[in-house]
């Protein structure tokens, strides 16, 4: 039997959704991806890098396989919050980059 319950925690300010789908691994396959732009390790480290910059307890970061919207520009992330979407990133710097853009912009609001 599966029981669902509320997880009571501290919620994180802002959460990022970064896609690591690779869809080159597969024979034939032609349809862009962020896989090839955005590794599992980059993610690792960006929240390595999350944790050094004190901003562990209002910033998560989380690796998905698809947030649906593949494109040849580079690899896709999700911000909540507010919902935005953010395409063409080309590796951790830029990760990092949107990151930043979108704590500065919570605390203006604070």
């Amino acid at each position: 039997m599966i029981t669902m319950e509320d997880i009571n925690f501290a919620k994180p300010r802002l959460h990022f959704f970064v896609c690591v789908n690779d869809r080159t691994t597969g024979l034939g396959n032609e349809k862009s991806s962020c896989g090839p732009m955005i590794k599992p390790e980059d993610v690792k480290e960006v929240k390595q890098w999350i944790r050094s910059q004190g901003l562990g307890a209002e910033v998560y970061c989380t690796m998905v396989r698809c947030l649906g919207f593949c494109n040849p520009e580079g690899g896709v992330m999700c911000v909540y919050p507010s919902g935005r979407f953010v395409k063409g990133l080309q590796g951790v710097e830029d990760i990092k980059k949107v990151i930043l853009e979108e704590v500065a912009r919570i605390n203006q609001k604070l």
